[in-house]
């Protein structure tokens, strides 16, 4: 008599298994992170430092939100540092100055559209390497932000800029505000719009995609416009937070929006994640490094564990998918 109900069980707990399992890496460790911050830095877990936190990872989370489509679709954009510093060179330039804050931020927004899509189009048309691609685009980028700046970044961004990046409404700041938005569109992409499944088809397997009929290179394209547009709206976060020129600005973007999107669970082409991996890919990313700087720990130390973190985060996770 109790033969049929243990039977029906182990179907139903291996089920169960499968669900956990198939949970992003940012989860556990978001947990193990916030129970070693409960027990050494209380004060880390308090209302006012989460939300100090919440505004220093909203432009990062932005960013990485906009490689997330580049990853599911077996890409890689490494462009989006060069992206940041040149939307903050811009958006401080003195060309702008007097001028209206919508004109520096839709010059911004603008560029960063205009990076993506030339990304796109190299890579979709000439079938390039995203790699190669990306990083020579980054270095045009690069140059161009020298050129406008000639060298010495401006000063003059505007105070609507730096509310932007700055600013709250009561306690919770307004670059979280966008991060949410950001949030919200990229889930609504991947899981209500038939691009979504476009770009999740044609990362699993791009032949059988085209033989599908899926716009196999539009898609790629479509992703790294994507991706250039969030860098830019990272890069202005980011740069209203900074409140200044700087030529350097996002250099270290590059690693941890990569980063950000395989602690979410992603993997190359069409892998899970998404838009809420990623966010918590992003948040114990975050964490972890601040939770560094509390314990006194240095740059070089926090580079060491943020590379362990990323290959234990995708050895678990390889080894889980295969699983399951």
């Amino acid at each position: 008599m109790n033969a049929v109900p243990q039977t029906s069980a182990l179907p139903r707990r291996r089920r169960i298994l499968r669900v956990i399992a198939g949970w992003p890496p940012a989860f556990w460790g978001l947990i193990a992170v916030l129970v070693l911050a409960a027990f050494t830095q209380p004060q880390f877990l308090s209302l006012p430092f989460l939300m100090i936190l919440l505004r220093q990872a909203a432009p990062l989370g932005i960013v990485a939100l906009g490689q997330t489509f580049t990853v599911a679709n077996r890409s890689l954009d490494l462009s989006v540092g060069a992206v940041i510093a040149l939307v903050n060179i811009l958006v401080s330039d003195r060309m702008f100055l007097g001028a209206p804050a919508a004109l520096p931020i839709a010059a911004a927004l603008l560029a960063g559209l205009l990076v993506g899509l030339v990304n796109g189009i190299l890579i979709s048309a000439l079938r390039a390497s995203a790699v190669v691609v990306t990083l020579g685009t980054a270095a045009v980028v690069t140059g161009i932000g020298f050129l406008v700046s000639g060298g010495a970044p401006g000063n003059a961004m505007s105070a609507t800029i730096k509310y932007l990046g700055r600013g709250r409404i009561d306690m919770f700041p307004v670059s979280g505000l966008f991060w949410f938005a950001a949030a919200i569109l990229c889930w609504v992409i991947f899981r209500k719009l038939i691009l979504g499944r476009f770009i999740m088809a044609a990362g699993d397997n791009p032949s059988a995609a085209g033989y599908n009929g899926i716009p196999v290179n539009r898609t790629l394209l479509i992703s790294h416009v994507l991706s250039g547009g969030f860098a830019a709206l990272g890069g202005l976060l980011l740069s209203g937070l900074i409140g200044v020129g700087s030529l350097g600005l996002g250099a270290d973007y590059v690693l941890s929006s990569i980063a950000a999107v395989i602690l979410g669970g992603a993997v190359f082409g069409g892998g899970a994640g998404g838009a809420v991996g990623t966010v918590l890919g992003t948040m114990l990313l975050v964490m972890i490094l601040n939770l560094l700087t509390v314990f006194g720990i240095n740059e070089a130390g926090k580079l060491v564990v943020q590379g362990l973190v990323i290959a234990a985060a995708a050895i678990i996770y390889q080894k889980s998918s295969r699983a399951g």
